[in-house]
């Protein structure tokens, strides 16, 4: 690894899948670092299971690729070899992860490869950090809009943090998209996410819109993707499957289908665990 690494500093991690495609990955990870101020690591995994690029062709490559970086004072790179989904569950502790950025093919099919949307979510099961997922072929830079999900799951609190991020540091505009339920039990849950999230974003003094949407059928996260490409937002905060079934695989996560169908807008998926590594300030 390039340049030296104080153990307090937290970084932004480029997971560069796929070298050949590194831009828009790189592009997003650029400006996150930059108004976060944190560092950047490009970072490579060389597992053979999924990547025919060596250590050696792949420091090359990034060397390359970080010195074209300009746009934030402290950026570096490393290679890795090991078991990819064993590294990722890794990067908060042993590069001061805070947030991961990474990239899809959704045109790629084989499910050997490091860019396969099913296998980059598969990898991604064991981060302590939130990830950020981008289409490498065309992906818009842009968080001025926000758009945070909201469920009757408990879990779907953890991600208004994030939420409180954006627009405090990116001053992003922030929209709580929902829809109601008949079950009485469910929507008495879904008031309490929507009230803590707006308790907690009132505590930054941020007021967020509100979106109901009245499709009772739809998987709710592929309706926020539609509703995010309608009216041009620019990040979707998504969270993952908790406790997945053998079922749930089968029948195709949720995370998945909304992958499957990501076009320039990107996602940041949180992991829901108890353990996450948060921002710094």
């Amino acid at each position: 690894m390039s340049d030296n690494k104080e153990k307090k500093d937290q970084f932004v991690i480029a997971y560069l899948n796929n070298l050949d495609f590194a831009e828009t990955c790189i592009e997003h990870s650029v400006q996150i670092a930059k108004i976060l101020n944190k560092g950047l690591i490009l970072l490579h995994i060389y597992d053979p299971l999924l990547t025919g690029v060596g250590v050696d062709e792949a420091e090359r490559k990034l060397k390359e690729l970080n010195s074209q970086i300009s746009e934030t004072q402290m950026h570096s790179y490393i290679s890795l070899k090991g078991e990819t989904k064993e590294v990722i569950g890794k990067l908060g502790q042993l590069l001061n992860a805070v947030v991961i950025v990474s990239s899809i093919n959704t045109e790629e099919t084989k499910k050997n490869k490091a860019d396969n949307p099913i296998t980059l979510l598969k990898n991604m099961e064991t981060s302590r950090v939130a990830y950020m997922i981008c289409n490498q072929k065309r992906s818009i830079v842009d968080y001025s809009k926000v758009l945070l999900p909201l469920n009757n799951a408990r879990e779907s609190k953890e991600k208004t943090l994030w939420a409180s991020y954006f627009a405090r540091f990116f001053q992003s505009e922030i929209t709580l998209f929902y829809r109601t339920y008949k079950d009485s039990l469910y929507q008495k849950q879904l008031n309490l996410n929507l009230a803590f999230a707006r308790k907690m974003l009132g505590q930054f003094n941020i007021i967020p819109s509100n979106h109901k949407s009245e499709d009772r059928k739809k998987l709710l996260d592929l309706q926020a993707l539609d509703y995010a490409d309608k009216e041009n937002y620019g990040v979707i905060i998504c969270q993952t499957t908790k406790d997945k079934s053998l079922f749930d695989r089968i029948k195709g996560l949720e995370e998945e289908k909304v992958l499957k169908n990501l076009k320039d807008k990107p996602i940041l998926f949180l992991n829901p665990r108890d353990d996450l590594f948060v921002l710094c300030e």
